[in-house]
C-alpha cells in the first residue's frame, strides 16, 4: 500500500510537471515563455502573450490534468480520496516546480481549479436545486460585478474565493469535499495575494489614505457581535463610554493646541491632517454605532452598522484604486462596491434567517445612495442611521 501511495503521488507530480504553456509556445514561437511577461509557464501569461487559441490550449491542460490525476489513482490504483487528493495537489506541485525546467513553471491557479471544479461536481448532487439556484445567483453577481469594478483577475480571486468558501462551509460542513474544496481556495486566494503584492496593486498609502485605517475597520464590528452576548442597554452603556472618551480627545485636541500637538507626536497615524480641525472619524463612527443601537432593535442596528463598517471599507479602497468615473466628489466604482458588499451582508444575514432579503437589500441600497450622496454629514452618522430607519420603517 506504501508503494501504491507513493507511485500515486509521484504520478501526479509528474501528470502536473507537463506544462503545456511551455510546450505550446515553444512550438509556436521557438521561445520560452517563461521569458516573456510575468515569467510564468501558465494560461494567463500565454493568452496575453502568444493569443487566445494557444491560451484557452493551455487553460483546458492545466484543468484536466489534476483531475486526470484524481481519476486515475482512484480507479487505476484504487487509493483512497485522500491519497487521491494529495495526487491530484501533487500535480499543482509539478506544475509550479517541473524538475526539468530547473524547478521553475507556473503559478499552478488553473490545476488547481480543475481540483477545485471536481469536487464541487461531486457535491452537487447532494445541492437542493432551489439552494444551488440561489448560491449561484449571488456568486454571479458577485463575480460580475468584481470584474466591472476592478477589471484585475487577481482581485476577482480575492472577493469571491472567501464567499465562495464560506457557501461551502455553510452548506456542506461535515462533508469531507468542502475540506478539499477549501484546500484549494486557500491556494488560489494565496497565489493571487501573492501577486498583488508582487506587482504592487494596493499601493494605497498616503497622507489622507491610510490603508490600516481601512483594513482595522471590520474589527469595529466587535459592537455589533458583542450584542448576540450582552443585553442591548449595556452594550450602548459601553458604546457610551467608549464614544466619550474619544470625543473627549476630539474636544481637548481642538481647543487647545498643545494637546493636538502631544496627540499627533505620540500617535502620529491616529488622525488625518484633514481632520485637524473637525471631528475624527473614529467619533463619528462610534457616535453612528450609538444611535442605531439606542433607536433600533438589535438586527437592524447589527445590518445598519455593517452596511456602514463594510461598504465604507469596499468603497474606499474600490474608489482609490478603481474608480474612474467621479460623481459627487466620489468614484461611480466605489459607490457601487459598497452596494455589492453591503448585498453580500444582506445574503449572509438572510442565509442565517436573521433579516428577509428583500429588507436588507432596501436597507443596502439606501445605504449605497446616503454614502454617495454629498449630504454634509458624516457618512458614519448617516449611512447607518438612514439605512436603519428605512429597514425599521419596512419591519
Amino acid at each position: 500500500m506504501l508503494l501504491k501511495t507513493l507511485a500515486g503521488i509521484l504520478t501526479g507530480y509528474l501528470v502536473g510537471s507537463i506544462l503545456p504553456a511551455y510546450f505550446i509556445t515553444l512550438m509556436v514561437t521557438g521561445q520560452d515563455i517563461r521569458e516573456k511577461g510575468t515569467g510564468h509557464a501558465g494560461t494567463t501569461n500565454v493568452l496575453r502573450q502568444i493569443g487566445f487559441i494557444p491560451g484557452v490550449l493551455t487553460a483546458l491542460i492545466d484543468v484536466l490534468k489534476g483531475i486526470f490525476v484524481v481519476l486515475f489513482v482512484r480507479n487505476i490504483f484504487g487509493l483512497s480520496d485522500a491519497i487521491a487528493f494529495i495526487s491530484g495537489f501533487a500535480a499543482v506541485l509539478g506544475h509550479v516546480f517541473p524538475f526539468y525546467l530547473h524547478f521553475r513553471g507556473g503559478r499552478g491557479a488553473a490545476t488547481t481549479t480543475g481540483l477545485l471544479l471536481y469536487y464541487l461536481f461531486r457535491l452537487v448532487p447532494f445541492y437542493e436545486l432551489r439552494y444551488l439556484l440561489m448560491d449561484l445567483s449571488f456568486l454571479l453577481i458577485l463575480i460580475f460585478s468584481t470584474i466591472l469594478i476592478t477589471r484585475e483577475e487577481n482581485m476577482l480571486a480575492i472577493v469571491v474565493i472567501p464567499a465562495f468558501s464560506f457557501i461551502i462551509l455553510f452548506r456542506f460542513f461535515s462533508d469531507i469535499e468542502s475540506f478539499y474544496i477549501l484546500t484549494c481556495n486557500l491556494y488560489i486566494f494565496t497565489v493571487s495575494t501573492l501577486n498583488i503584492k508582487k506587482y504592487d496593486l494596493l499601493n494605497l498609502e498616503s497622507e489622507e489614505f491610510r490603508l490600516w485605517r481601512v483594513l482595522i475597520r471590520p474589527f469595529a464590528f466587535a459592537f455589533p457581535a458583542l450584542s448576540f452576548f450582552m443585553p442591548q442597554e449595556n452594550l450602548i452603556l459601553l458604546i457610551g463610554i467608549v464614544l466619550a472618551f474619544f470625543a473627549s480627545l476630539d474636544i481637548l485636541r481642538l481647543f487647545f493646541v498643545k494637546v493636538q500637538r502631544m496627540l499627533y507626536e505620540f500617535f502620529p497615524r491616529l488622525y488625518k491632517l484633514s481632520e485637524g480641525e473637525k471631528i475624527s472619524s473614529i467619533t463619528g463612527f462610534l457616535l453612528g454605532v450609538f444611535i442605531v443601537f439606542l433607536l433600533f432593535d438589535q438586527k437592524i442596528a447589527v445590518i445598519a452598522v455593517a452596511f456602514s463598517i463594510f461598504g465604507d471599507m469596499s468603497a474606499k479602497i474600490s474608489g482609490e484604486l478603481f474608480g474612474r468615473k467621479k460623481i459627487f466628489n466620489k468614484t461611480l466604482e466605489g459607490t457601487f462596491a459598497f452596494f455589492i458588499s453591503a448585498f453580500v451582508i444582506s445574503y449572509v444575514f438572510f442565509l442565517y434567517s436573521f433579516m428577509p432579503f428583500w429588507q436588507s437589500v432596501i436597507g443596502a441600497v439606501i445605504a449605497s445612495v446616503v454614502e454617495l450622496l454629498p449630504l454634509h454629514i458624516d457618512d458614519n452618522v448617516s449611512v447607518p442611521l438612514l439605512s436603519g430607519l428605512v429597514m425599521h420603517l419596512f419591519n
